[in-house]
């Protein structure tokens, strides 16, 4: 058996039954042409066939899986999913528009080569109504995925009239400047063609019922061309090729490849562009055309044509009319009675048609072809239904996703917005918003800069240099905030012959051995005075955290406003509360800094002598060069208990003063016997100077924070949201439009909305037909 023939009937897929007796090559609904009828089969004659076949249960089973796909594409819904459906695909020249005439019945326009720019939907659905009909619709896409459907005309009543109304269709749709309507009038609107589109994605639709229709559904692309006429763009060839790649690109297209026999396959760009989406063949049906151009050599190369371009359906082969034919304007039931005449006259085909009688003639191809798009849809509904419902849940979450559509009162919205943003910068102030992982939040960002103003008053300190000699290398400095002793550096200390040359020259009427306490307000205020820099620092901070995070939360909350004007209103009143705010907290800050550098005060005595016999003890024991012995008796600094080795000579020392009756001496006291050197009132007034900043520094690390937090974070919380509702005039005349300018929805979230309401309501129409499907 020839390869176009290598499957037979009963073993290909779908195949309809091979005809081997009385040699027919259309089925049952063929009939004999009707001679007092011009050579036509009678209407009487066509409807009786088309009836017997049309009762059965099988063809109605057909005929509604059909009508349901049909109606599915309807929809738009395959711009959204994966839809079975067929996808006639050719070169230029190879027979394409007579096999779509042979199939629809309908003849498709020729001049200008206009049935060939934009893509043909064919709805073909057969009914037991007398009445014939086609309508003609554009299916125009949108911006969105979805497609909307126009009828374009009256529903026609006779085939006649089908020609001129693709015709004017096509125009229409490569005219997209102009009212579509228009072109249904006697006179092209642009006979020139100016700023027409010289191919379209958008689709012309062609639904046909009527008694004597076979129910099938099927899309007609452009001829794929490999040149351009002169004065047309060579884009052109690339941009058919990439219409025509994705339709035939989905996995549920079953592509129906159209080969003329009058040229060379290998000349032929359409086999090419069908084998790189489907190289197996599973998806193709091959269909051989004008066979009657064969000759002894090349009849047989075609015949084998599944050798060289193997499908797993093989090849139909048809004669369709030919030039003379369609210049005698033949009606397609005499075009396929001269087919049959050709196969049983060729002494080229005439074996070939009789042993592959089911994959010759038109009638065979559109049984097979509804047969197989009837099977895959069955397949495919689970699918279908699965993949809709989730695509309609989808799409109703990024609907509910968007803002609001605002139909009420303008204004009363601007003021729900202002107390929606109020409320969430409570909620940032207070620590209450839910976590943010990949951004900090407000609280820490405020804390971290409380943090660095407490380092930075930490290192005004003052440092005092107790040793004997006037080293340049570093010293042991006592940190009471850890009760560590740390390492300082020389710069900025002073030494403790440079305090006693200053309490000495300070002296005026005392009494021997009585120092003024202007020396040690001299020292306090040399690290008071330096306070001021860390302090503003704190609160700009502070001022630049909170800002950037209230901006944020403005965008946030008034970032889709921004076309209506709303969020720049916003912003402005937003920022200049924070500048108000600011003034005020430096105010504020300063009065509580002058607290502290005004005058020298504290009720805190406890703390102040303890701190100070600390200092004192480390002191004199630097003076005494005793660090190797300070690292082995911690205890001797700080007064923490812990255990006392054996042989300690201060655990002797205090067990003999015990046993003396000096019971209340501690380790604390025993420094007190480290000789001065006649420095006692440098001493002192080390220590209560370092005493003094110990807590006259804790006290204000936590006075300024807070400070900060009531006079810029707080104040602001209280004031923003009546103060944006009075800078906004919501209460004033004419408050109503400039806020129903303010909420105007912006252009792309409208876009958006129009979009998804419209796949909304595709994929609706597409699962109420699922539904009533069953």
């Amino acid at each position: 058996m020839s390869a176009a023939g290598s499957q037979s009937a009963e073993s290909s897929p779908g195949s309809p039954p091979s005809h081997t007796s009385g040699f027919s090559f259309e089925d049952s609904r063929s009939a004999t042409p009707d001679p007092d009828n011009g050579g036509h089969r009678s209407r009487n004659t066509r409807m009786t066939a088309a009836t017997s076949f049309g009762a059965s249960a099988y063809a109605r089973d057909r005929r509604a899986l059909l009508k349901l796909l049909a109606e599915l594409h309807g929809t738009g819904i395959q711009n959204l999913l994966n839809l079975p459906q067929i996808a006639v695909v050719g070169s230029q020249s190879v027979g394409k528009s007579s096999l779509i005439e042979s199939i629809s019945g309908i003849k498709l326009p020729r001049d200008s080569g206009t049935c060939t720019r934009c893509p043909m939907e064919c709805r073909l659905e057969y009914t037991t109504s007398e009445a014939w009909t086609c309508r003609v619709s554009l299916r125009i896409a949108s911006s969105s995925e979805a497609a909307q459907e126009v009828q374009f005309g009256e529903i026609l009543t006779s085939p006649d009239g089908v020609e001129r109304r693709i015709r004017q269709a096509q125009r229409a749709l490569l005219n997209p400047g102009i009212d579509p309507q228009t072109f249904l009038g006697g006179a092209d609107p642009n006979p020139s063609g100016a700023g027409a589109l010289s191919f379209t994605d958008n689709c012309v639709c062609i639904h046909i019922r009527g008694p004597d229709v076979t129910d099938l559904h099927f899309y007609d692309l452009p001829g794929i061309i490999v040149n351009v006429a002169e004065g047309q763009d060579p884009a052109d060839i690339e941009l058919v090729r990439s219409m025509v790649g994705r339709y035939i690109s989905r996995p549920g297209c079953i592509i129906l490849l159209v080969v003329s026999c009058e040229t060379d396959f290998e000349n032929q760009v359409a086999g090419r562009l069908v084998r790189d989406v489907d190289p197996t063949g599973q998806r193709t049906v091959g269909v051989l055309t004008k066979p009657d151009k064969t000759d002894a050599d090349s009849a047989p190369k075609w015949q084998r044509i599944n050798d060289v371009y193997h499908l797993e359906t093989g090849w139909f082969v048809l004669k369709l009319p030919n030039s003379s034919e369609l210049r005698e304007n033949i009606s397609p039931a005499v075009a396929r009675e001269r087919a049959n005449a050709f196969f049983q006259s060729s002494e080229l085909w005439h074996d070939y048609a009789q042993q592959n009688a089911a994959r010759v003639g038109t009638t065979n191809l559109t049984e097979y072809l509804a047969q197989r798009l009837s099977e895959q849809l069955r397949e495919s509904l689970p699918r279908i239904r699965e993949a809709v419902q989730k695509a309609l849940m989808e799409t109703t979450a990024r609907l509910a996703a968007l803002p609001p559509h605002i139909e009420s009162d303008p204004t009363a919205e601007v003021f729900a917005r202002i107390t929606s943003f109020a409320q969430e910068v409570s909620r940032h102030i207070r620590g209450t918003s839910p976590l943010q992982v990949e951004r900090q939040g407000l609280v820490q960002r405020l804390y971290a800069a409380y943090r660095l103003f407490k380092t930075d008053i930490q290192g005004t300190a003052p440092k005092f240099d107790a040793r004997k000699d006037r080293e340049r290398i570093s010293f042991t400095e006592l940190d009471c905030d850890d009760n560590t002793e740390r390492f300082s550096d020389v710069d900025g200390a002073v030494h403790i012959l440079d305090v006693m040359r200053v309490a000495t020259d300070a002296r005026t009427r005392e009494l021997p051995g009585n120092y003024p306490f202007s020396v040690k307000a001299y020292y306090i205020f040399c690290f008071l005075e330096k306070w001021e820099s860390p302090t503003f620092q704190c609160l700009e901070g502070a001022f630049s955290a909170f800002s950037e995070e209230v901006a944020h939360l403005v965008d946030v909350n008034f970032g889709l406003y921004i076309h209506g004007g709303l969020l720049a209103q916003v912003q402005a009143a937003v920022t200049a509360q924070l500048q108000t705010c600011a003034a005020y907290a430096r105010g504020t800050l300063r009065m509580e800094m002058l607290k502290e550098t005004d005058a020298i005060y504290t009720q805190n005595e406890h703390y102040l002598e303890a701190y100070k016999a600390k200092f004192l003890a480390h002191y004199k024991l630097v003076r005494q060069k005793a660090v190797e012995e300070l690292s082995e008796v911690p205890h001797a600094v700080y007064p923490v208990p812990h255990a006392i080795r054996p042989e300690d000579p201060i655990a002797i020392a205090l067990r003999s003063l015990r046993t003396a009756g000096y019971s209340h001496v501690t380790a604390a006291d025993l420094h007190k016997l480290v000789p001065s050197d006649g420095l006692e009132p440098a001493f002192d007034i080390m220590a209560e100077v370092r005493a003094y900043f110990q807590v006259a520094y804790k006290r204000y690390i936590d006075a300024v924070p807070l400070c900060i937090e009531q006079a810029l974070v707080r104040k602001f919380e209280g004031q923003l949201s009546a103060g944006l509702v009075n800078d906004l005039g919501l209460f004033r005349t004419g408050a109503r439009a400039k806020c129903e300018m303010w909420v105007r929805e912006p252009p792309i979230i409208a876009a958006q909305r129009r979009e998804l309401l419209a796949k909304k309501e595709t994929l609706e129409q597409a699962q109420h037909l699922l539904m009533q499907f069953g």
